[in-house]
């Protein structure tokens, strides 16, 4: 059996967890300005509108000039406070500051109306738990305390999957996989009001509890089952593509797992328990999406005139760049492009969890990977081919990861599953990997503050986050500060959780016959193992 760590090490661990991720995504709430997060007034009004009780408002048609039919939204009343106009005047202008934009009313007692578009009438469940500090006080106090609600919520899911990493095996590339899928994007989605950040850290909660359940061997642990099922149905409740990315983990883990391991899942109740609920909340999300019509009040660009093949030579040529650059860091309103050195350490990173996965992996484990590899990119594929006519190209990486962390998680279980690499070699590559990747958020989070602080791309740049035309309310020391707490923090535990990995013996994880990568035939072809398309049991 396979050597735990000890109570008291995971507790710290899982502290410094909630400590590391809470404070990363608190330096992302307090660094942005108002409006500074994608799309974030939608959201800041659909949350203040939920507070007051708006659950489903009307939808109504704002006639926009310049495009061709009106634009679909909702109207809600809402604190004046919350309510400045959409795009801000720095929205899509790296080179402006954000100084142009007017301050907000702390006064919550004048109520007016706003339209808003796209998040209109999005499942309510996040913005139930960030509006009410946007009721109370409106302007920058609420709106702070909105996004530091959220940046704790997602903190507690993925705290909450480091410690079910950590108590179901102490082999270290799993807690890796869960560091490269939290990438700076996620980080900063989860620190400013915008339902994605949720959706993507409970969805790494949700990939962190099904791999070891699913394809792991003996009896469900029942920690990661309810994690699996809170975690399941908060990405379903998100947002309206939440259903698709909780059925796209459950069908390719479940139908890819092997008869001996459905059996034995089949046989226990708390696992049927665990499928039913996340059924449900996938059933009643679509549901609501389909009767409050949430989809359709995307705005309307009036249509790029693509034909589908035109289409998709544009997605391959030029869109398969982006969505992996915002996959990991395109921040703002999408108009904070990263140098390119800042994407290729993120990528090679996660390309030595995927290469090396494919390397250890047997057959089904490279079809398990491929499959969701494509299927976290088939959604926004399709919306960008199949709409390019009607509404232009919408999809961007932070669509894709709710899906797309799967796979970084799933690659880091085949490399630990198969046990390639010597404890003291994994040990070495997580700590390394990990030093290579958490300096990215300090960097990403930086420059972002370079560009609403001073503007970007001037003759001379200005390369102080500390300073500038416009700065945070609680100041840029504040929030670097909390970057560098947090990543210190994460940084700690990954050191903890890796301590004694070199001091396991192999004998206390020797890989028996038929498991090495080269004996595809034994395993696909005996059905009585509990484990990856029937593989034999371990002890």
């Amino acid at each position: 059996m396979r050597p735990r760590l000890p109570a008291g090490r995971l507790r710290l661990i899982t502290i410094l967890a909630f400590l590391g991720f809470f404070t990363a995504g608190a330096a992302w709430a307090i660094a942005m300005p108002y409006d500074g997060g994608p799309d974030e007034q939608s959201h800041i009004t659909r949350a203040a509108g939920v507070a007051g009780g708006a659950i489903a408002p009307d939808p109504v048609l704002l006639p926009v000039p310049g495009l061709s039919r009106p634009l679909a939204g909702t109207r809600q009343r809402i604190p004046e406070g919350d309510s400045r106009t959409s795009p801000p005047c720095f929205a899509f202008k790296a080179t402006q500051p954000a100084d142009c934009a007017p301050k907000g009313s702390e006064t919550p007692d004048r109520q007016v109306e706003r339209f808003s578009a796209g998040a209109g009438r999005y499942q309510p469940t996040y913005y139930a738990l960030v509006g009410w500090p946007l009721r109370l006080w409106p302007g920058e106090t609420g709106l702070l305390l909105a996004r530091l609600i959220g940046a704790a919520v997602s903190a507690a899911f993925l705290a909450a999957a480091v410690h079910g990493v950590l108590a179901w095996s102490r082999r270290p590339f799993l807690l890796l996989g869960l560091l490269v899928a939290t990438t700076p994007m996620a980080m900063h989605l989860a620190g400013v009001v915008n339902a994605n950040g949720l959706e993507i850290t409970a969805a790494i909660a949700m990939w962190s509890a099904l791999v070891p359940l699913v394809l792991g061997g003996g009896p469900p642990d029942r920690r990661l089952l309810i994690l699996a099922g809170i975690a399941a149905a908060t990405v379903a409740w998100s947002r309206p593509d939440g259903p698709a990315s909780v059925a796209l983990a459950f069908v390719i883990l479940v139908g890819t797992a092997g008869r001996a391991r459905l059996a034995e899942l089949a046989r226990d109740r708390r696992a049927w328990a665990l499928g039913g609920a996340a059924a449900l909340a996938c059933l009643t999300s679509a549901v609501w999406t389909l009767a409050m019509k949430a989809t359709e009040l995307v705005p309307v660009s009036g249509g790029a005139g693509l034909g589908i093949g035109d289409a998709a030579r544009l997605v391959l040529v030029q869109r398969t760049s982006f969505y992996l650059k915002s996959m990991i860091g395109q921040f703002g309103w999408v108009d904070v492009e990263m140098p390119d050195a800042y994407y290729a350490i993120w990528f090679a990173v996660t390309g030595f969890l995927v290469v090396a996965a494919l390397a250890a992996g047997n057959r089904g484990d490279r079809w398990r990977l491929a499959l969701v590899i494509a299927g976290a990119f088939a959604l926004p594929l399709w919306m960008d081919i199949a709409g390019a006519k009607e509404n232009g190209m919408m999809a961007q990486g932070r669509y894709i990861l709710p899906s797309a962390v799967g796979a970084a998680i799933l690659a880091a279980h085949v490399i630990d599953d198969r046990g390639v690499f010597t404890p003291q070699f994994a040990r070495s590559a997580v700590r390394w990997s990990t030093a290579a990747i958490l300096p990215a958020h300090l960097v990403g989070l930086a420059y972002t503050m370079i560009r609403y602080q001073h503007g970007l791309y001037a003759p001379v740049p200005a390369v102080n986050p500390l300073s500038g035309d416009w700065t945070p309310s609680l100041g840029a020391g504040t929030a670097l500060g909390a970057a560098v707490v947090g990543l210190t923090a994460l940084g700690a535990l990954t050191w903890l959780a890796t301590a004694a990995a070199g001091t396991v013996s192999a004998a206390g994880d020797v890989p028996i016959p038929g498991e090495g990568a080269g004996n595809d035939e034994i395993r696909l072809d005996r059905g009585d193992a509990p484990g990856h398309l029937g593989h034999l049991p371990r002890t």
